[in-house]
Formats: C-alpha cells, sequence, structure tokens
C-alpha cells in the first residue's frame, strides 16, 4: 500500500502545472500579473518573443507601403516638381549617353588612348584610375601607365574603359582664417618643410618648396605646384584633390602675419574651387573646408604643439593699434 501511495503522488513539475491549469483567474493573476486587471480584461499568456516578431513585421510592412507610395508619387510627378538634385542627374545620365553615341567603346584601344580601369579585384585601389594606353600584349591584355600615380599595370579589355571627362562649370571660393601662438617663420616652416608634414599628416608628402615646384599631398590624394613663394608671408600654389575632374585647380594664397609679438595669423583665400567632383557628388567645398581644419590647422595645434589663438584676441588689439596710429 505504502508504495502504491508512494507512486500516485504527483511530482513537483507535475504539482505547478496541475495547480496553474486549475487556480483562479485571482490566483493566477497574483502571480503573473504585474498590475491589478480591469474589468473584463484577460491575461495575455503569449510569449513576448512572438510579439516583438510580429511588432517588428508590423513597422517593416508599414515602411513597404510608405516607399510604395513615395514611388508612385514620384512617377506621378511632373518635370516641374522634381528635385534639383535629380535633374542634375538626369542632366548627367543624357550626357553619358551622347557620349557614348560620338564616342562608342572601340573594339581595339591604339596606343596613346586614355582610358578608365574598374572591375578590378586583387588591385581594387587601380579602379577607376585614369590611365594612358602603352600597347597590346599577345595575351590580350593592355600595358596601361596609370598617369597620376606614374605606374605601369597590364590589364585585360573587360577591365578598361573609354576615357570620357567631366567636365566642371561651376566654382566657388573657401575662405579661412586661424589664429597660431608661434613665430611667422616658425608657421611658414610647418607649412613648407617636407618632414614636418609628413609627420603631422602622417602620410607620404614630397614638397619642392620653390617657384614651379611640384608638391604632392597624402600620398598624392592632393598635389599641384606653386606659383609663388615670399617666406615668411605669402604662398600661392595651384593645388587639385585627385577626385576633382581633370585639369581642375584651384589658386590657394596663403597670407602670414603677425599683429602682435607670439602671435601669428594665417589667412586663407581659395578660389576655383569646383562644386563637384568627377563622381558629382556635390560636396566639394564643404570637403576642403575640413579638410583644412581637420589635417592642417588642428593637426599643427595638437601634434607641433603651435597652440590655437582665439580672434578676439589678436582682432581686438588690432583695431585698437589702428585707432592709435590714427
Amino acid at each position: 500500500m505504502a508504495e502504491d501511495q508512494s507512486k500516485a503522488q504527483p511530482t513537483k513539475t507535475e504539482k505547478s502545472s496541475y495547480y496553474f491549469f486549475k487556480s483562479t483567474p485571482a490566483e493566477l493573476q497574483k502571480q503573473y500579473a504585474p498590475v491589478p486587471l480591469k474589468p473584463g480584461q484577460k491575461l495575455d499568456f503569449t510569449p513576448r518573443v512572438q510579439t516583438l516578431h510580429e511588432s517588428t513585421l508590423v513597422k517593416k510592412e508599414a515602411e513597404r507601403k510608405r516607399a510604395e507610395e513615395a514611388l508612385k508619387r514620384l512617377e506621378k510627378a511632373k518635370p516641374t516638381d522634381m528635385s534639383y538634385t535629380t535633374v542634375r542627374k538626369n542632366a548627367y545620365d543624357f550626357r553619358d549617353k551622347e557620349h557614348e553615341k560620338a564616342l562608342p567603346e572601340p573594339e581595339k584601344y591604339d596606343p596613346g588612348m586614355k582610358v578608365v580601369i574598374h572591375g578590378l579585384q586583387k588591385a581594387a585601389r587601380y579602379n577607376d584610375s585614369v590611365a594612358e594606353v602603352l600597347g597590346e600584349l599577345k595575351d590580350g591584355r593592355y600595358p596601361v601607365k596609370i598617369i597620376e600615380m606614374k605606374k605601369q599595370l597590364n590589364v585585360k579589355k573587360a577591365n578598361l574603359k573609354l576615357y570620357r571627362p567631366v567636365v566642371c562649370t561651376e566654382f566657388t571660393d573657401v575662405t579661412d582664417e586661424v589664429g597660431f601662438r608661434c613665430t611667422p617663420e616658425l608657421l611658414f616652416q610647418a607649412l613648407t618643410n617636407q618632414d614636418m608634414v609628413s609627420k603631422y599628416t602622417q602620410s607620404k608628402a614630397t614638397i619642392d618648396i620653390k617657384a614651379n615646384g611640384e608638391f604632392s599631398l597624402f600620398e598624392g590624394s592632393i598635389h599641384g605646384s606653386f606659383l609663388e613663394v615670399k617666406a615668411p608671408g605669402r604662398i600661392v600654389k595651384k593645388w587639385r584633390f585627385k577626385e576633382w575632374p581633370d585639369d581642375c585647380f584651384s589658386t590657394v594664397t596663403i597670407s602670414i602675419t603677425s599683429p602682435e609679438y607670439g602671435v601669428t595669423v594665417l589667412t586663407l583665400k581659395q578660389t576655383g574651387v569646383p562644386m563637384h567632383d568627377k563622381y558629382r557628388n556635390r560636396d566639394v567645398p564643404q570637403k576642403v573646408k575640413k579638410g583644412w581644419k581637420n589635417f592642417f590647422w588642428d593637426r599643427i595645434h595638437k601634434v607641433v604643439g603651435f597652440a590655437k589663438v582665439d580672434k578676439k584676441e589678436y582682432s581686438g588689439k588690432a583695431k585698437k593699434e589702428e585707432e592709435d596710429d590714427d
């Protein structure tokens, strides 16, 4: 009899499941409901993961519907309702098609032709580079010379396309003014000394500081030549980004003055900055402005150690000196 009674007793798991299904709603509310139930409200034992999954699906469905409605509105929109960016893109696409009609891809690339490299995988860093065809090999590859890097590669015909230059007709100016706690001679050296520029830009730099001397920064991403050099007060140079339309150079004029001892003011004026690059990204002026600040002025402050001088410190004193002279 004792053995039968022990077998008949429910286990702990059976007890919990038994009391769960046999308990009254009031007892279940005390155990599982965080707040008292409202009249007529029932407990929801749906797993939380399922609820989150369902809510995610609902959100995705709503996003899909919004995207479809936006596409329908765009299709129905009149040409006059299109944004300025869309109008420019359509104009560029039309121009590219016209270029392809006028300059179709040749069956064979002759020596001296300009081509664009694309579709490389192992040497992807050379994609979108403009190169000059040097000849043709027996295996169908073309030896080409990358113009900006002066590097020679052997490329398949499938990875070449005829070069069609992007011409920019819109330009703007970029100006800036920064104060440094140093002498004009030291600041001039920080801008023109090849070793110093390489250290605070943390990249290879080549600078030939003389009239008609060439310079290259950030491994060729920025390059140009000097037009005028007057130490330590004036630097004028032709300056361009690698991504700009070909043969598009801006003119950078840097003036260095010292309103008081130990304070040097650099004034930058850059004219002829294109509004878009050769990939038609219309953020070139913003990139140029941020580039001067992030990669030159801030690094001269922090790495070289020429502390920043607020404009209020030297502009007020300069005005007082002018008034005293009057």
